[in-house]
C-alpha cells in the first residue's frame, strides 16, 4: 500500500514521463506535440518532473512511473516479461540500483568496478532484458518482477498497481 499520494500531473508531464521511461533523446521530446516543450527546456522540465515525484534520477522516475502505471509496457516487446530472466547477481544488483536512483558512475564507484566492466554488465543487462536503454532496462525489470519497488522504497508498491479509471498511458 502506497504511503504517499500520486502527486497531480498535466498530461503533458505525464507523457514527459512515458517518453524519458521510453529512452527518448531531449530532441525527440522537443519533437513531441503533447510536451510542448521547447529544445532547451526539455531539461529543466525533467528536473521539476523530478522534484515532483520525488525521483532522483530519469532511470528511479521510469521505475516509479512504472509502479504507478504511468508507464504500463515497453517500447518493444520483450521476451522478459514471459519469461523472467535469471540474471546473475551483480547484473540483478545494478538493474536494482538503476531503479534505487544510483547512476551508472555511481554503481560504478560503489561496486569498485572499472568503466570498462559497467559498460559489459549495462550491454548483458540491456540484452538479457531485450532493450535498448537503461529506462527501458527498469520498466522491463519492473514489470517482470525482477524489481521489487517496495525493497527500494516502502512508500513504493512491491508491483505495479491494478489500473484504475481514468488512467492512461501514452505510447512513446
Amino acid at each position: 500500500m502506497l504511503t504517499a499520494p500520486l502527486p497531480v500531473l498535466a498530461a503533458a508531464e505525464r507523457r514527459l514521463i512515458v517518453l524519458a521511461s521510453a529512452g527518448a533523446s531531449f530532441e525527440q521530446i522537443a519533437a513531441d506535440p503533447e510536451t510542448r516543450l521547447a529544445p532547451d527546456g526539455v531539461r529543466s522540465a525533467i528536473e521539476a518532473v523530478l522534484v515532483t515525484t520525488g525521483n532522483r534520477t530519469v532511470l528511479q522516475l521510469a521505475g516509479w512511473a512504472t509502479a504507478h502505471r504511468i508507464v504500463t509496457q515497453p517500447v518493444h516487446p520483450s521476451g522478459a516479461l514471459t519469461i523472467k530472466p535469471s540474471l546473475a547477481p551483480r547484473l540483478s544488483q545494478t538493474l536494482r540500483g538503476w531503479a534505487g536512483g544510483h547512476s551508472t558512475p555511481e554503481l560504478t564507484a560503489d561496486f569498485g568496478i572499472s568503466t570498462t566492466t559497467m559498460r559489459s554488465y549495462t550491454k548483458t543487462l540491456l540484452t538479457a532484458l531485450n532493450v535498448d536503454s537503461q529506462p527501458q532496462a527498469v520498466v522491463v525489470g519492473v514489470l517482470a518482477k525482477l524489481v521489487l519497488l517496495s525493497d527500494i522504497d516502502p512508500a513504493w508498491p512491491a508491483e505495479p498497481l491494478a489500473r484504475t479509471a481514468g488512467t492512461r498511458s501514452a505510447a512513446p
